[in-house]
Order: C-alpha cells, then structure tokens, then sequence
C-alpha cells in the first residue's frame, strides 16, 4: 500500500481520536449536570453529541467504537429521561468507549459479539434490564420506523430479549457480521434493498446464513411480493395476526 495512503489513514484515526475526546469529554459534563438537576436539555445535548460521535465514527476503522456508539445511539434514542438508571447505563457506554480511545480502536482478536452483548440493555418500563441481560438473548431489528420499532422491542423484551434497531439495510449486514445476533427481523420495506433482499443477502453469506430471519409486513404470506423469500425466513404480520406470527416465529426458530 502506497506510503502517503497509510499516513492519511494514521492521521485520519488520530483526528478522530481526539475529536471522540472531546465529544466523551462534554458527554461526561451533560451527565455530571443531569445528576445535579433534572433538566430534559441534558438529554437532548447527550444525544447531538452521540449522534455527532457516530458520524465522524463511520469515516475511520474502528469497529468497536463504532458499534458502542451505535448502542448508545440506539439507547439514547429510546430514552425517556435521564434517572439513576439511565445515567449509570450512560455513563458505562462513555467509559467503555474512553477505554478503547486510550487502547486500540481497530479491534483486534476481540470477540464483537461477545463484545456488544456486555453493554447495557435499553430500558423498557416495568422491565429489569438485569433480566435480560441475563437471558442473553439478542435480536437485530431492521426497522425503518421508529414507532414500529419501539412496538416489536417491547414485545421482545416483555420476553426477556435484548434488541439492536438499525433503519438501514447496508448498516444491518455489517451489524449481522459483526454481532452475530440470535435473531433477526426486518422490515419488507426498507431502503434501497427490501427486506426480501436483505433476507436473500444474509441467507447468501456463510457468516450469516445461520441466523434465523423474519420478515415483517402487512401482506399475506402468499403475497407475490413474497415469493422469493428463502423458505427459512418467518413471516410476521402486523395487525392482529402480529403476536401469533411472532410466537410462532420465536418457537420455529426454538428461540427460548
């Protein structure tokens, strides 16, 4: 590889590294400020600088940091206010990416869905995030639609499973790669690739292949736009079908 390619590359990570500093830094003093007084604009400003963190993230190799801040992200954006629990939960995401800001960022040996799965759990009401950790049972949505979203990770964690969202198809196969979720649904309508695509994609991949998948959609199974499913992929219907076709998807799949 070309010299000056390798030097950009270095400088490129090292720029990062000191912007991801910094960004840990003012996180850290929005944390400190919620614990002193309730004030929703904390949250607010921990989620600019989250989001801004995963942005400047995506243009340099560092996968781990990259995939905590994508939990944090997907945490943050779920969260309601910031209490003792949220805070704790908070603070652990910031100082498990300032571990690996001071350490090495490309990841190594290290085991990333090993790694992933000792993050926090989001917190869903009347639920012990304790539990599902404890379960240790991981599903990846790809779900366009946050409210939908919201609907389907209630329902999985009432099981006691944990749950990722991403509302990207090209995001969703790197995340299925690199955190080897036990389960995975997506939505049939997604981006550029639909969820039949998506589906075909993963079932193609030797990484992935073994991976069950589910489809979530308002058309009947038989539904033409359906038909080229691999026929190990689970159909969930929205509407009142919705909890019976994830029961059963959940049993086919002998997710317990």
């Amino acid at each position: 590889m070309n010299k000056n390619v390798v030097d950009l590359d270095d400088q490129m990570l090292a720029d990062f590294r000191d912007e991801a500093h910094d960004i840990i830094s003012a996180i850290d003093v929005h944390l400190q400020n919620a614990r002193g007084k309730s004030d929703p604009a904390h949250l607010t400003s921990i989620q600019r600088e989250v989001f801004n963190l995963r942005y400047k993230g995506k243009s340099v190799a560092a996968p781990l940091i990259n995939l905590t801040s994508h939990r944090l992200a997907d945490y943050v954006t779920t969260c309601k206010e910031l209490n003792e629990g949220s805070i704790e939960d908070i603070q652990a995401f910031v100082d498990k990416i300032q571990s690996l800001l001071e350490g090495d960022m490309t990841a190594g040996g290290t085991d990333t869905a090993e790694f992933v799965r000792e993050l926090p759990s989001k917190r869903a009401p009347d639920i012990d995030p304790n539990w599902l950790k404890k379960a240790n049972v991981e599903a990846l949505l790809v779900i366009p639609q946050r409210s939908m979203a919201t609907i389907l990770e209630r329902e999985l964690a009432a099981c006691g499973y944990r749950s990722s969202v991403t509302q990207t198809s090209f995001e969703a196969i790197e995340l299925a790669v690199r955190t080897r979720p036990d389960f995975i649904i997506v939505a049939k309508t997604i981006d550029e690739l639909s969820g039949v695509d998506l589906a075909n994609a993963l079932q193609a991949m030797p990484k992935t292949r073994a991976i069950p998948t589910a489809v979530l959609t308002s058309d009947a199974p038989n539904h033409p736009s359906l038909q080229d499913l691999p026929c190990r992929t689970a159909i969930i219907r929205k509407g009142n079908a919705f909890g019976e076709d994830l029961a059963e998807a959940l049993a086919r799949f002998n997710i317990t």
